[in-house]
């Protein structure tokens, strides 16, 4: 059967890989704020919404790859890679979906993309420069390893602008605290009830103060209640976990860049361009094919999730129409986003990949201040310079 051929393009083979890597990563970014808009505003919060998510937006994706595969083998001009690669293939989708995207998903439920996203990149650039140095023999120069410091040092001061700052209820704002109390299940019921009875005995009539004062007190105790109530509960594998939400998203944030890295590298030696040990081309792997096995695997482990969450049919048809157009175009964006990004293995190192990657965090930020109306602090600002500094560094490594 015919082999693919290399195709040469008017830019050097490191320049193309740096493009392909910046492309997929903002069609990343696109992608995750429509899954954000899910996490964040779903009319439905079951306990398989995480699992849906990943479950059709993998499928949607697969559904663009597959049949292009498909039309290519039926004309020899695309064949099916050994049954080693094929084994490779599953395993990394495995990593990359189940162990990855389902804990992305999870960790933005919690701690939100902009911290969410920093977590993750800078384990998947830890973990891919160093497995990759080792296992495939890819060479830290000292312009990378002083890009992966900026880069490491941008995403933990994205993680520390966006870290959450603890506040207390002053009289003056005790008022408004009473209506907005349910949606921070941190305040302390006792010291709000306290500031709104002296805000309220400084301006009511004696005899009206003890009813008003005991009726603001009770509201503002029902609702905390019903905040805690309903406040998230941190779930795995269907059990209640007894564990700082905000901690158990930091948990899921690291388990995902363990897993993208462990995928960024097994994808690296399938679409490697020759032989490391014999320096012999190796025939490449249909992109399409690649695609199509990773999507479809991770979708069949969102939908395996949900069934084992108790998840039914007559469930998945009631989620809103509106959720089901934002995982439709996560799942298109996915597909193009993945395609470059596999794509760039051929051109760019796993560490380089991986690197390049941080694209995303600026850019997530960005659009959780655009988007979400997330506030910016001097460390926002200082780790976008680095950030592009990172990046200009990123080009210029072979």
């Amino acid at each position: 059967m015919e082999q693919e051929k290399v195709e040469k393009h008017f830019m050097s083979d490191t320049a193309y890989g740096t493009l392909l890597c910046v492309l997929s990563d903002t069609l990343f970014s696109v992608a995750y704020v429509f899954v954000q808009f899910i996490n964040k505003y779903a009319a439905f919060a079951a306990d398989w919404k995480g699992d849906w998510i990943l479950c059709f937006k993998e499928w949607i994706a697969a559904a663009f790859a597959l049949p292009i595969f498909l039309y290519l083998w039926s004309k020899g001009r695309a064949g099916l890679p050994s049954f080693k690669v094929i084994l490779m293939l599953f395993i990394a989708a495995f990593f990359c979906e189940y162990i990855g995207i389902g804990h992305h998903v999870t960790s933005y439920q919690f701690i939100g993309m902009a911290l969410g996203l920093p977590v993750i990149r800078t384990v998947t650039i830890l973990g891919a420069t160093i497995v990759g140095a080792l296992l495939l023999r890819e060479k830290v120069s000292p312009l990378k390893a002083a890009t992966i410091a900026v880069l490491v040092a941008a995403v933990f001061m994205f993680g520390f602008c966006r870290a959450p700052q603890p506040t207390k209820p002053t009289p003056q704002e005790a008022p408004a605290a009473v209506e907005t109390v349910a949606d921070d299940v941190q305040v302390q019921p006792a010291l709000v009830a306290e500031n709104v009875a002296e805000k309220v005995a400084a301006e009511k009539a004696p005899d009206t103060v003890a009813t008003e004062v005991l009726e603001t007190k009770q509201a503002v105790e029902d609702s905390v209640k019903t905040a805690e109530a309903t406040a998230p509960t941190p779930k795995y594998f269907g059990y209640d976990l007894k564990i700082d939400p905000f901690l158990f998203g930091f948990i899921c944030a690291f388990i995902t860049g363990i897993g993208y890295a462990i995928y960024t590298l097994m994808l690296r030696v399938v679409m490697r361009k020759e032989d490391p040990v014999t320096k012999k081309p190796v025939p490449p792997v249909n992109i399409y094919f690649v695609v199509s096995t990773v999507f479809g695997f991770g979708g069949l482990c969102g939908l395996l999730a949900m069934l084992s969450k108790g998840a039914q049919l007559s469930d998945v048809a009631a989620i809103p129409v509106a959720c089901w157009l934002f995982i439709l175009g996560a799942g298109v964006l996915t597909f193009a986003a993945f395609f470059f990004k596999n794509l760039s293995y051929r051109y760019a190192t796993a560490s380089k990949a991986a690197t390049l990657s941080v694209v995303q965090v600026l850019l997530q930020v960005l659009f959780g201040v655009i988007i979400f109306g997330e506030a910016t602090t001097a460390l926002f600002w200082g780790g976008a310079v680095l950030t592009v500094t990172g990046i200009i560094l990123a080009s210029k490594t072979a």
